[in-house]
């Protein structure tokens, strides 16, 4: 009874709203979950009081009848904030931001709207949610994928922000400064074609990183490019050597309910 009432009092709250709906395109099923949550790196948890998980398939159709938006306002974003996150099937489809200062959302689209925080605020009374989070480093995605799956098998987890694994490593090439080579831009305009001819341009980094290696040699330049080991074993500059390998670490996400 208890939670009948609630949604009543929230198609009560949204009526004054415009019918634009949040979740207009979302389709539910037995593996979607709608979480509402302070922001992982907020470590006040400044909003927790208002965290709740929908988890019933029917619970989670009527939360997206009944939630609206409001006129358009100015983009906007508060720090801290609080969350909207749609789950499927262990994957975060969807996450939307609230501002409960500013009271307005910001949706996937980028755009802003008013938003009345009571259509969420008393959530938690019936819909009680905490969480927890790992951090864990990955070397490569078969690391990954293999941890996942695992993860798969906790009754308490929920969700993954996963490592993009966009590049295999990283190395360096050192240039002496002349003429020829009288600033890193210089140096990255003669690399490219060379680097070119054995990746595509996509698929590589080239930047000049002020390390200490660079603060204190001020005669050189070596520039770091992050890429593949095919790359790193077939880039031939004369008279210059790829140095320092490293395998990139990756960093993954992992969401639990408590």
């Amino acid at each position: 009874m208890r939670k009948i009432l609630i949604l009543i009092s929230l198609a009560l709250t949204s009526q004054v709203f415009s019918q634009k709906v949040l979740f207009d395109t979302l389709k539910v099923d037995s593996k979607t979950k709608i979480i509402g949550r302070y922001p992982q790196y907020d470590k006040s948890k400044t909003y927790e009081k208002y965290n709740f998980i929908i988890e019933d398939s029917a619970s989670i159709v009527e939360f997206i009848k009944i939630l609206k938006l409001g006129d358009e306002v100015k983009n906007s974003f508060e720090t801290p904030n609080f969350m909207l996150t749609v789950i499927k099937n262990y994957d975060e489809i969807g996450s939307w931001t609230i501002n409960p200062t500013l009271k307005s959302a910001m949706t996937h689209d980028g755009h802003t709207y008013k938003f009345d925080l009571n259509q969420i605020s008393k959530l938690n009374e019936n819909n009680s949610f905490d969480y927890s989070y790992e951090e864990k480093s990955f070397s490569n995605k078969s690391e990954y994928v293999n941890y996942l799956k695992q993860q798969k098998n906790n009754p308490k987890f929920l969700f993954d922000y996963a490592p993009q694994f966009k590049f295999e490593g990283s190395f360096e090439i050192g240039f002496k400064k002349s003429e020829r080579f009288p600033h890193p831009k210089a140096i990255s305009e003669y690399l490219k074609p060379y680097i070119e001819k054995i990746v595509n341009y996509g698929e590589y980094n080239l930047v000049y990183i002020a390390n200490e290696n660079n603060k204190k040699n001020r005669e050189q330049f070596t520039m770091t490019i992050s890429g593949s080991k095919k790359l790193f074993d077939n880039l031939k500059i004369e008279k210059l050597k790829n140095e320092n390998w490293q395998p990139i670490i990756e960093e993954g996400y992992f969401f639990y309910k408590k």
